[in-house]
């Protein structure tokens, strides 16, 4: 009767297969990473989200859960490509914000955009109901795995 419960499981690890094996772009179309267009991104949304242009490096580290020094690896090449600047926080000068130039505005915006017509699509695709199914069921199942990630591995 329990093995009833789990005679799904291999085709549960297939579907997440799918997804490793699909034909993620490993450069986007700006040339970029798909993690340097995600931090500009991020700059972006920070800026609505909060109303600040510039972000700090822990800002930016906390919203796409990455490490600090991750994200200064990443800022530092935006910086050398043109897409970002850092400059010392009015208030405390030990801190650095992180600001979108003109160009990172520019690509950021065309991401935003991108990202959200693909969604808008997927949306269009599978019918509001289960998107919405769909968006509940992927935080639990992200819920679930960082509890298993909290957990302490057996040695």
């Amino acid at each position: 009767m329990n093995e009833d419960k789990y005679q799904n499981v291999d085709g549960l690890m297939e579907a997440f297969q799918q997804f490793a094996r699909m034909n993620w772009r490993k450069t986007t179309v700006w040339g970029l990473k798909p993690s340097e267009v995600r931090m500009l991104v991020s700059l972006k949304l920070g800026q609505e989200r909060e109303g600040k242009k510039g972000q700090t490096v822990s800002d930016i580290s906390k919203f796409l859960k990455v490490t600090s020094p991750t994200v200064t690896q990443m800022v530092n090449s935006l910086i050398a490509q043109g897409y970002v600047v850092r400059s010392a926080d009015a208030q405390d000068r030990r801190i650095s914000e992180i600001t979108l130039t003109e160009k990172g505005e520019h690509l950021a915006e065309m991401a935003v955009t991108k990202s959200r017509n693909t969604f808008k699509g997927m949306i269009d695709y599978m019918g509001k109901d289960k998107t919405d199914s769909l968006m509940e069921m992927l935080n639990e199942v992200y819920d679930y795995f960082e509890e298993l990630n909290d957990q302490p591995t057996e040695s």
